[in-house]
């Protein structure tokens, strides 16, 4: 769901009856706006009828009596009243996905739509068996509709927060105290630089006097690599992804903690090298699957993150990370 949050008045407002088909239908159009973050591209992402999907918005606000968005040539945004609606809507959504999938489970079918976010660069992760996992969930659940969807972890938790997304696989420290996880690998960070030819690894304590900046990632709050805003160094640059990241250090004028994994599956104009001295900064961190605490999630969502944890259990990998967790 694109757009800027847009408060409005409060309004004394009639109570909203039963609600009935053409209710529930107007409702899916408006989710399916929100989530393409705007009526145009709702249209062509998904073959509707403007003069249709507009009639359905202007239904439903006058049905829920209040005004839900805001649309023109400023662009698509939510009310404050829309964006509750939007997640009433979509806990409709998962209701009905979950009386759908509990009758096909009778009969050993799985429907329905399952939406799995996943933090971004987890790809180059030997550990990471995300694809093996969605191969083994295609092979028990063909019916289901399925989207993967690659986000930065900080995007990924809000998407998870406004019903975007039914699971997500993210970092433990970045998914927050409203979701509950399983640890399923992990992942380990150093502090790379990229000098150049004709340059020697700039050393730990030398970095502010050899003219080397630090990256900081533009997480919420520090994250895995926190430790870099306490690195001295001759400037500092924000970067939002890994590759972001990596674009900078790759100047050979910064440093910036990256995974070992991901500079290990890359290939660019200057090697990455571990700054010499910051050995004691590497770190660990553990990637869970998880899902919102408060939020149950359909039989083919509850089947797809069981198949993650599943897998991960197979390959070894969720015990290095189960153990990780209970050495902290």
């Amino acid at each position: 769901m694109d757009g800027t949050l847009v408060k409005t008045p409060f309004l004394k407002r009639r109570t909203v009856g039963p609600l009935h088909e053409n209710d529930l239908r107007n409702l899916r159009v408006f989710r399916i706006v929100c989530d393409a973050g705007g009526i145009t591209a709702a249209v062509e992402r998904n073959g509707l009828e403007k003069s249709s999907v507009s009639r359905s918005i202007k239904s439903l606000e006058a049905r829920l009596d209040g005004t839900l968005c805001f649309r023109g040539p400023k662009g698509f945004s939510l009310t404050d009243y829309g964006t509750k609606v939007y997640a009433a809507a979509s806990s409709l959504d998962d209701a009905l996905d979950r009386t759908r999938t509990a009758i096909n489970a009778a009969h050993g079918l799985f429907e329905g739509e399952v939406r799995l976010g996943v933090a971004d660069n987890c790809l180059t992760n030997p550990d990471a068996k995300i694809s093996d996992a969605i191969e083994a969930f295609m092979k028990i659940a063909p019916a289901v509709r399925l989207s993967v969807s690659i986000y930065p972890p900080d995007q990924l938790a809000a998407a998870l927060t406004e019903r975007r997304l039914h699971l997500g696989v993210v970092s433990s420290e970045l998914a927050g105290p409203g979701f509950e996880g399983i640890p399923i690998f992990t992942e380990r960070f150093h502090l790379y630089c990229c000098p150049q030819a004709d340059e020697a690894p700039p050393r730990l304590e030398r970095l502010a006097s050899r003219g080397y900046g630090i990256v900081h990632r533009a997480f919420s709050h520090d994250g895995p690599a926190g430790s870099s805003r306490h690195i001295d160094a001759a400037w500092t640059a924000q970067a939002s992804g890994l590759e972001a990241v990596a674009t900078l250090v790759n100047t050979g004028r910064y440093v910036g903690f990256l995974p070992d994994h991901y500079v290990e599956g890359i290939r660019t104009r200057r090697p990455f090298v571990e700054v010499p001295g910051s050995s004691h900064l590497s770190l660990e961190t553990v990637f869970c699957v998880v899902t919102e605490r408060d939020r149950s999630i359909s039989q083919a969502s509850n089947a797809m993150k069981e198949t993650i944890v599943r897998v991960a259990r197979q390959m070894g990998t969720a015990r290095a990370a189960q153990a990780l967790c209970d050495g902290r």
